[in-house]
């Protein structure tokens, strides 16, 4: 068989507009490209990650989206038009869940993706003159490029007292873990979280539960419309940052940057609603230890010195920041003396090339991107460079 043109590692968000570029700009055909994802279909844990936080309106903006055109999700609707619901949220013309998960599927079956689509983990990558070998754990694929598009959802965050507690037989759970799924009314549930993600899962618990819901989290609400400033996503902020060559200070640009733990002004009153009329408890504190007795969780906290008691506890505590692809990515870091900066992530060109042959996408880009490489947002900046210069 001879080698793939292309192989894109990853089939989520980036991997899954990518491909769609790729091939709507003529610069590979359908049959040299192919998209290798652990997961049974294109963007199989975005849908599961957003069902399980109980999303209703996505927090980008409707031009954010997986087409080549940003007004394609316009033109999909006057199209086909939702009935009876809610399409836009404002500011900013955020489509519905339903909206954009609709549009995406018609992009997946417009484009084949299903068809190009190779279930399957990558464990290591060989150089082979002018091609890859990519090891998975189904056999070997051989392409003469790669796209690394891989994201940070196989490391979600736990804390160490819920890692202890998951170890005693605790009922506690990650809304980015494999298979997790809001547990059913059975008792009271704490979530613990203090962005986007916690509020949203712990208003869809009080919409089923009303009274027995309990949100942690370390800090009042950060209120702010996006997860980092528009200006990251053109000149206003990216041509600064593109001329600083230090890649420490770039990390340093991107952490200050992002409003981590923060959530948008609808959200924050949907919370403050639910707050005032009971249907959930808002607490300020942070937990320092946990246990399991029984069938309760007993979740102590440091500064209000108290104890928080629960039949569920649901953990929106993030990811882990660390690079992505580990332990095959680690292997071939150290096999091909792929560049990294300090903080581990690649150091790319403008074309987000890591090796001539190895462009990559999603956090791993973020040196070059910036704060939103890992966004919708993100994944369009990134095709743009990629099949500019495919």
């Amino acid at each position: 068989m001879l080698p793939l043109d292309w192989l894109i590692l990853g089939g989520g968000i980036h991997g899954t507009h990518l491909a769609i570029r790729m091939l709507a700009a003529g610069k590979v055909s359908a049959d040299r490209l192919r998209l290798l994802d652990p997961h049974p279909g294109p963007l199989h844990c975005w849908d599961h990650c957003t069902h399980s936080v109980g999303m209703k309106f996505l927090r980008s903006p409707a031009v954010h989206q997986l087409a080549v055109s940003p007004f394609a999700l316009y033109d999909f609707l006057n199209d086909r038009p939702l009935r009876d619901e809610p399409v836009f949220a404002s500011p900013y013309n955020r489509p519905s869940l339903n909206l954009f998960r609709a549009h995406c599927e018609h992009l997946i079956r417009e484009h084949a993706i299903r068809d190009l689509w190779i279930s399957g983990r990558a464990i290591g990558l060989r150089e082979r003159g002018c091609q890859w070998a990519v090891e998975t754990d189904r056999g070997v694929l051989h392409a003469r490029r790669l796209i690394v598009a891989v994201g940070l959802g196989e490391q979600p965050h736990w804390p160490r007292w819920a890692s202890a507690l998951r170890q005693a037989g605790g009922r506690v759970a990650h809304i980015f873990s494999p298979g997790f799924e809001r547990p059913q009314p059975t008792g009271p549930i704490v979530v613990v979280g203090g962005g986007i993600s916690a509020v949203q899962v712990a208003l869809a618990c009080s919409e089923t539960d009303p009274g027995r819901v309990t949100l942690v989290a370390r800090h009042a609400p950060r209120v702010a419309q996006f997860d980092s400033d528009p200006g990251w996503l053109g000149p206003l902020y990216l041509n600064g940052f593109a001329r600083e060559s230090d890649p420490a200070r770039r990390r340093h640009a991107i952490a200050n940057a992002r409003h981590r733990g923060s959530m948008p002004p609808d959200v924050h009153e949907a919370l403050d609603g639910a707050a005032a009329t009971g249907a959930l408890r808002l607490v300020h504190d942070t937990i320092g230890t946990a246990e399991s007795v029984g069938d309760e969780c007993r979740l102590h906290l440091e500064q209000g010195q108290g104890e928080l008691r629960a039949a569920h506890v649901i953990l929106a505590t993030g990811f882990d920041t660390q690079r992505p692809g580990a332990p095959w990515l680690d292997d071939t870091i150290a096999a091909l003396g792929l560049p990294c900066a300090e903080c581990g992530y690649p150091r790319v060109d403008a074309a987000l090339r890591w090796h001539p042959r190895l462009h990559v996408s999603g956090p791993l880009a973020e040196l070059e991107l910036g704060p939103a490489a890992r966004n919708i947002a993100g994944a369009r900046m990134a095709a743009e460079r990629i099949v500019r210069a495919a």
